[in-house]
């Protein structure tokens, strides 16, 4: 029989009998031979399911612990003398094989199925703004709701930015006060965690540093290399008022902050950014200039290798390992002196190919390439089916599916979800689904298993079950020729025109070069 609204699609076996057995309500589970759940696991897949656990009786779901089994894989077995059985060697493959069992409930009845499944990358995730534009916690609540049913398992939760500093410090508070009440307490942060944790997804906090910064510097103005008072961004864009790593008293701020911060979070894995961080004001900063004479550095980009080392090591003795936009790379420093890095790739824009190099050296890099997975911009430039056929790769290197021997843990796939021009809920739901499914395919599945047309089907009966407000349409999310070329041209028209920072030197109408290109090439592509 075929497949039912399984996503992502399983990589092992995979059978159905045609029989189905009662889910009854109450439900007992025995789970002796797994040994201690994961707080809430159960409660999550009792709730989605619609009924409640009971201690009595004999059970119907039995769980098994096999360290056997790959860190995220499971083996569901249901038959009608059995009831149903879960193997699992983690939380998070308890976690997935709950979340399968629940997907096949239907009519309160489950199919009698064997199903062996574990995933192709060990990371798969989403990346949510909540800068540019904020969302409350319920939000955030129902979009790791809808990402975990597909076995995505990092929210990459993106904090701070020039347009604001969304987590509550007790150290630094002026930084959260400037945003009015569009920030998260701590007490809600830790909810998010929990809740987080219990439908198998790691939250990976970023702290932007060095650039991207202006929401600390618009209240401590004398972190910046002129000192000269700047305010709270209000514009997309790049902003060229970044910190001063010459100055001490930048790092008398940032160690105690980053601490207070990673204290929030259980991840091993902190993103301090590093993207999009102009040295203008670095070439001739005295301090700067200083700082490069001292240690022995021969560029700019080197000094921010330099100030992403001495993060780093302050982080790795919390415990705590460093991911990193690939622009970090232009420093000659790295990534030897930070050995556990993580790249994260999204654009290999200079020449120099650091990226490729890096990766190809063994390191371990999440791949987010902008032309594929970058869910903020319009159907037509990065459609449903691009996102489903994504894979790991770099312009120019190996073919799909070679990856380099000594590559480290952290190799996978993240969509990024920008919210510059999503100002609400509403248009969140509508850009992310239902393309954040095909990046769990994408991320999940063997790239020798996968069908573009089975996805559909598939997503169709699922979309059926588990449709959000203002999921976008699959057909309009996979638009033709020529409306797709319509949204490419109505959307580098607005970026053209939009205002620029103020800070950055621009204007209504005028642009960045380099973005200029890349949107040009974005739309021939």
């Amino acid at each position: 029989m075929p497949i039912p609204a399984l996503i992502p699609l399983p990589n092992g076996t995979t059978q159905f009998s045609g029989e189905s057995i009662p889910l009854p309500d109450p439900l007992r589970v025995a789970s002796a031979s797994y040994g201690d759940i994961p707080p809430g696991v159960l409660e999550v897949f009792t709730r989605r399911a619609g009924v409640t656990l009971a201690g009595e009786g004999p059970p119907l779901l039995r769980l098994y612990r096999n360290s056997g089994l790959p860190d995220e894989g499971y083996h569901l077995h249901v038959t009608q003398e059995r009831g149903v059985q879960i193997e699992a060697s983690s939380a998070q493959g308890l976690c997935w094989a709950l979340a399968t069992l629940h997907t096949l409930i239907e009519d309160g009845r489950v199919p009698c199925c064997d199903i062996t499944d574990a995933p192709r990358y060990p990371h798969r995730g989403i990346l949510l703004d909540c800068v540019r534009h904020f969302f409350p916690v319920e939000t955030v609540k129902d979009f790791i709701e809808a990402i975990s049913l597909t076995k995505i398992n990092v929210l990459h939760w993106m904090l701070t930015n020039d347009q604001g500093w969304r987590i509550e410090s007790k150290l630094f508070p002026a930084l959260h006060e400037q945003c009015g009440e569009e920030f998260y307490t701590q007490e809600e942060i830790r909810e998010v965690v929990e809740f987080a944790a219990c439908r198998g997804v790691e939250i990976i906090p970023e702290v932007d540093l060095p650039g991207h910064t202006t929401s600390i510097l618009s209240v401590y103005p004398e972190l910046g290399c002129t000192g000269k008072k700047v305010r709270l961004g209000d514009a997309p864009g790049i902003y060229s008022v970044i910190l001063c790593p010459g100055n001490e008293d930048v790092f008398t701020l940032l160690l105690p902050l980053l601490e207070e911060i990673a204290g929030l979070f259980p991840s091993e894995r902190f993103h301090l950014g590093g993207d999009e961080a102009p040295k203008s004001e670095w070439k001739t900063c005295p301090r700067c200039q200083k700082r490069m004479e001292e240690e022995g550095l021969a560029t700019e980009e080197d000094l921010q290798g330099w100030f992403t080392a001495r993060l780093a090591a302050h982080m790795r003795g919390l415990g705590k390992r460093i991911v990193c936009w690939n622009e970090s790379l232009l420093a000659d420093g790295l990534p030897g002196d930070v050995p556990d890095l993580t790249i994260q790739y999204w654009a290999e824009m200079h020449t120099q190919g650091s990226t490729r190099r890096f990766w190809e050296a063994g390191g371990a890099v999440i791949f987010s390439d902008y032309l594929n997975v970058y869910l903020d911009q319009p159907h037509g430039f990065v459609p449903l089916r691009r996102v489903y056929n994504y894979s790991h790769g770099i312009p120019g290197n190996k073919p799909e599916g070679v990856l380099p021997t000594g590559g480290r843990d952290a190799v996978g796939l993240e969509a990024c979800v920008w919210t510059e021009y999503i100002p609400t809920p509403e248009k969140l739901a509508r850009m992310t689904f239902p393309r954040a499914y095909a990046l769990a395919e994408a991320a999940w599945t063997r790239s020798g298993r996968k069908n573009y047309e089975d996805f559909r089907r598939r997503l169709d009966l699922w979309l059926a079950r588990n449709t959000g407000p203002g999921f976008t349409p699959p057909e309009e999310a996979d638009p033709k020729l020529p409306k797709r070329y319509q949204e490419r041209f109505k959307f580098v028209y607005g970026q053209a025109t939009a205002p620029r920072p103020e800070n950055n030197g621009g204007a209504g109408g005028k642009i960045a070069p380099g973005y200029l290109k890349r949107w040009i090439k974005w739309y021939l592509t």
